[in-house]
């Protein structure tokens, strides 16, 4: 039965979970579980990841085949052009509307992904700050003129003299602020107040594989990508303008591909071992941010002999017994 039409009450109302959010580091085996579990669950898997939004970004972002989406529907993948902006916000309204969609259908919802901020925002019921895409490329394009960030601080400053100094130096954050101040009448607000708890609509398990196990995979995961085709994926890339992409040129791997390409790397050995290495750091940080940023959530080590059937038979029992509990 329907709550009301608002997804982000609907999701604030339900008291027992219907999403069961796996999340984790990169090269965890993140993807292989969720379709098990959604073969074994009848769910609807939705994507929470930065870069698979992106069409044309296939092989390095390690989509699911067209071949398991076309068995299990997927949200939220193959959505924008590589020249549209995304963001947690707008990850957070679009996955809300997903949501609402399953809930209403009566079916789990199985959010996947290792984009720890956006997974956050939505489970943790961010209220974001407007915003507006058509606003933002003008601020761009300010930005990008001479003299533009100096008279884009100066107009912050005049809004907010206490404005947050790392606003002020990075760029991004920068555009932001003074997106939120031309569409509201004020910068945003330095703190704002989030939730501690997860919603009782959400059910999360965050994957940690060893290290030794997860690096194993980036080289394995690494040597096929690079052979099935990503290089000829980046080079179509940049002549659509990916080195100007707002969001997609920030994806793991593609400015060491384009360097090789403009001769910069010299080898593809080289290349394999810049991917390898850049891609072990990230996957070190995400690691971190799980750990820190997602309380009441259930870390499963998992060890290096288990196997994907395991991982998502007693996730599917786990997440079953929570639907079914009182507590909730």
């Amino acid at each position: 039965m329907m709550l009301n039409n608002d997804p982000r009450t609907i999701l604030s109302e339900v008291r027992k979970p219907f999403c069961l959010a796996l999340l984790g580091p990169t090269c965890s085996g993140k993807t292989s579980v969720a379709l098990e579990l959604a073969e074994r669950m009848q769910a609807e898997i939705i994507s929470c990841d930065s870069m698979q939004i992106y069409r044309g970004m296939d092989i390095g972002t390690a989509k699911p085949s067209s071949i398991d989406r076309a068995h299990i529907p997927h949200h939220l993948i193959d959505v924008l052009p590589i020249s549209e902006r995304y963001t947690a916000d707008r990850f957070v309204h679009a996955a809300r509307r997903v949501l609402q969609t399953v809930h209403e259908k009566g079916s789990v919802a199985l959010l996947v992904g290792g984009t720890g901020m956006y997974a956050k925002a939505l489970i943790y019921d961010y209220d974001f700050q407007p915003s507006d895409p058509a606003v933002y490329r003008k601020i761009e394009e300010e930005y990008s003129s001479r003299g533009g960030p100096r008279r884009l601080v100066a107009e912050l400053h005049r809004a907010s003299p206490t404005i947050d100094g790392d606003v002020l130096e990075n760029p991004r954050r920068l555009l932001r602020a003074v997106e939120v101040l031309r569409l509201t009448g004020h910068p945003p607000s330095p703190r704002r107040k989030v939730r501690c708890e997860a919603l009782p609509a959400f059910r999360q398990y965050i994957l940690l594989p060893s290290m030794r196990r997860m690096r194993a995979c980036i080289e394995k995961r690494t040597v096929h990508m690079l052979s099935d085709g990503w290089i000829e994926e980046t080079e179509d890339l940049l002549a659509c303008g990916f080195d100007n992409a707002p969001t997609a040129r920030h994806a793991l791997g593609y400015s060491h591909i384009a360097d090789y390409l403009r001769g910069v790397i010299e080898t593809q050995d080289e290349l394999r071992r810049k991917i390898v290495g850049a891609t072990v750091k990230y996957c070190r940080r995400q690691r971190t941010w799980f750990r820190r940023q997602h309380p009441g959530a259930a870390f499963l080590t998992i060890r290096d002999d288990c196997e994907v059937g395991d991982i998502a038979a007693g996730l599917a029992a786990s997440f079953s017994r929570a639907k079914n509990s009182t507590s909730y």
